[in-house]
């Protein structure tokens, strides 16, 4: 147990943008995927583009039907599931999630997975997306190379947390193990900030002014700010619920970055543009070396 060879079907639990993703790149590795979803047209359509081999209108017939079970949900609707998982996953099946918080989710799959023999949890975060949603927006080169923080529950068996590495290793990923807690301290500062700050330049930039001052203003925003405001675009609903369930690490780095944005302004304020060309040098270093790192040049 622990290796790719070792999974044999996956069932995807919700065929959203995520979801359906994963069954497309599955399906490139051979796995056998059994799809669920709340709508029958979305199983529908998740057949006919290939994204799962087969469906179960039933939630509980997709969770006894697979060795590896991954919920790709809203983080409240992870929390739901996991008792149902804990109840209906046959002994020794591997359960995760691609949820952008984690100390909730763990924390509640502590609870309910305890008992002796019964199914595993153990959380998985892949750093992948876009702002667009939904299964027409799925493509299977998603997650090609991300970055997945595994993060093991209080008491986690080795060979489920290796498994569950196993399944996004055969994606091509790179797998990290962190702690819950960690885990949404570091994505409140990588992720969760940038798209409040990305809401923030789009209200800003966009939503002030008469008519008038509106229009010049659409005129004069090009790549520029496309580039700096995509990830405004997400889903609302989606950036409240994971706000909401990460509010004080998202605080804790909202007040970082207010720092980093008043020192320029106060480099700017006092006329020091050798200082700011220092910074803004700096900057464009660090963001460099993190693009030679992803390989993205």
């Amino acid at each position: 147990m622990g290796s790719e060879e070792n999974i044999r079907s996956v069932a995807v639990i919700g065929l959203g943008l995520l979801g359906g993703s994963l069954g497309l790149a599955l399906g490139r590795c051979g796995k056998r995927r059994i799809g669920w979803a709340r709508r029958a047209e979305t199983l529908d359509t998740a057949l006919a583009i290939g994204a799962v081999d087969t469906v179960c209108p039933r939630l509980d017939d997709a969770l006894a039907a697979a060795d590896v079970v991954v919920l790709c949900l809203p983080i409240p609707v992870i929390i739901d599931f996991l008792p149902v998982c804990a109840k209906c996953c046959p002994p020794g099946t591997v359960v995760t999630d691609i949820g952008s918080i984690k100390r909730e989710i763990v924390s509640r799959a502590e609870q309910v997975f305890s008992v002796p023999g019964g199914p595993f949890f153990v959380g998985s975060h892949p750093m992948a997306g876009t702002e667009k949603s939904g299964l027409a927006a799925a493509f299977p080169e998603l997650y090609d190379r991300a970055d997945v923080f595994i993060t093991p529950p209080g008491g986690a068996r080795e060979e489920a947390v290796a498994k569950t590495e196993a399944l996004w290793h055969c994606l091509s990923c790179h797998t990290s193990r962190l702690d819950a807690r960690s885990h949404d301290l570091l994505v409140a500062r990588t992720s969760h900030a940038l798209h409040v700050v990305a809401s923030a330049l789009s209200l800003d930039i966009l939503g002030g002014g008469n008519e008038e001052e509106k229009r010049l203003r659409f005129r004069g925003c090009a790549t520029g700010f496309k580039d700096t405001s995509r990830i405004a675009s997400s889903s609302p609903r989606m950036w409240r619920e994971i706000v909401e369930s990460n509010q004080l690490a998202v605080l804790e780095a909202l007040g970082g970055f207010q720092s980093e944005l008043a020192r320029l302004k106060r480099l700017i304020e006092q006329g020091d543009f050798d200082g700011f060309e220092r910074e803004f040098a700096r900057g464009k270093a660090l963001r460099d070396s993190w693009l030679d790192y992803k390989g993205m040049k």
